[in-house]
């Protein structure tokens, strides 16, 4: 039986407003100092998943994670890495340099490597490295953890090629989740020097497994059909989409209710390697596959999991610099609006006029604050951007 004064506190939990959630002046942290009752809410599965909601309806704001790298070395490490939040300014305002919040920096003594590729999911962000390492943070409540290593992947032995993973929320098992690939034997495709002819890589054995946050190990699955490409895996409510190159482009489908794979139509495009990007958007709920039709000329696929893809917009960059491939990497869509990066600046496509666009933030023009006391200061390198919601999910508990 439930003691009186316990459910007293979880009936006050429960009547915390939704404005004061969303409040600009009590923030979050300042609620849980009001009483013990709001402090126990805050921590309560249902407030977190309400603040969750709420979170997803405010404004759009993206995620910035700057970093040096080092062309000369790919393997490159920093002790350091900053995590940053731009709220996306209103369309037709004018941009002059803006300011990026800091929301965390974090020292990490054995080193992580400058180039990354994160994955984001309801206000957590995955980081994948040139290494087996993969790190998890939630830059709203200050949480960052190196995942267990996983198994050994043996393509790092021979590329320098990031290891994507995908970052998830598994609603069967009401967790989130990390998955990744890995190879057991790795060989890569070549080119004979004497009569140029291509040769597909040799056999290969190629294994996939998944880590659930607040769990302590990695856990095998099925393996991949097809050899797995080194490009952003799709994320959406109901599977992890990683697209293979050989022996031709497909989408492999890894079902997080049946922890299984499949291969699904994917655009009959062909591929452009280190161009075409893919990318879940509408908080997971749509599919989106990005292919480069000509240099600065893109098209735009979209798809849900019950659908096959389904060509939308056209996307024809404005002013591009001639003979550049650029690449356009889909952040954030809003009805007939895509907010995405491509050239080092982050755009706004409204897709009821197509091949329109308006600068959103030309990224070299921006300052990033700091807590040494320097204030603020530009960042060198392009940031790593992807969405932004805030989210009080614990990634030690991690249900919501």
């Amino acid at each position: 039986m439930v003691h009186p004064e316990k459910r007293r506190r979880r009936m006050m939990a429960a009547t915390i407003p939704d404005d004061l959630l969303m409040s600009e002046v009590l923030s979050v942290g300042r609620c849980r100092c009001v009483c013990r009752s709001w402090r126990a809410g805050i921590a309560s599965a249902a407030f977190v998943r309400r603040h969750l909601e709420l979170s997803r309806a405010s404004p759009p704001s993206v995620l910035a994670i700057p970093r040096k790298t080092d062309r000369f070395d790919e393997r490159a490490t920093s002790s350091e890495i900053s995590f940053h939040r731009l709220p996306l300014p209103p369309p037709g305002q004018a941009q002059g340099i803006l300011h990026w919040e800091l929301l965390l920096e974090k020292a990490w003594p054995e080193g992580i490597t400058c180039l990354i590729l994160p994955a984001h999911c309801d206000g957590l962000v995955a980081i994948a490295t040139v290494t087996d390492r993969v790190f998890v943070c939630n830059p709203a409540t200050r949480e960052f953890l190196a995942l267990p290593l996983g198994s050994h992947n043996a393509e790092l032995d021979h590329t320098e090629d990031l290891v994507p993973q995908a970052l998830g929320f598994d609603r069967w098992r009401n967790r989130y989740v990390v998955a990744r690939y890995f190879y057991r034997t790795y060989g890569e495709p070549f080119v004979d020097e004497v009569n140029g002819e291509y040769h597909a890589a040799p056999d290969h054995d190629v294994g996939h497994e998944v880590f659930t946050l607040g769990g302590d190990s990695w856990e095998l699955t099925q393996d991949p059909p097809h050899r797995v490409g080194v490009h952003q895996p799709i994320c959406t409510r109901q599977a992890f989409y990683w697209h293979a190159d050989e022996p031709q482009p497909r989408l492999m489908r890894f079902s997080l209710q049946h922890r299984a794979f499949d291969v699904v139509r994917r655009p009959p495009t062909g591929w452009n390697p280190g161009v075409d990007d893919m990318a879940g958007l509408d908080d997971g709920k749509r599919l989106c596959y990005v292919h480069a039709a000509a240099e600065a000329s893109f098209q735009v696929w979209m798809a849900d999991d019950d659908g096959g893809p389904e060509l939308q917009w056209r996307i024809n960059l404005r002013d591009p610099v001639p003979y550049l491939n650029y690449s356009l990497m889909p952040v954030i869509a809003d009805g007939d609006t895509l907010v995405a990066v491509a050239g080092g600046t982050m755009w706004r496509c409204d897709m009821q006029d197509e091949g329109v666009e308006e600068v959103v933030v030309e990224l070299h023009n921006v300052r990033y604050g700091r807590l040494d006391g320097d204030g603020v200061c530009r960042q060198p390198n392009m940031p790593y951007i992807v969405p932004y919601v805030e989210s009080l999910v614990s990634l030690r508990a991690c249900n919501v």
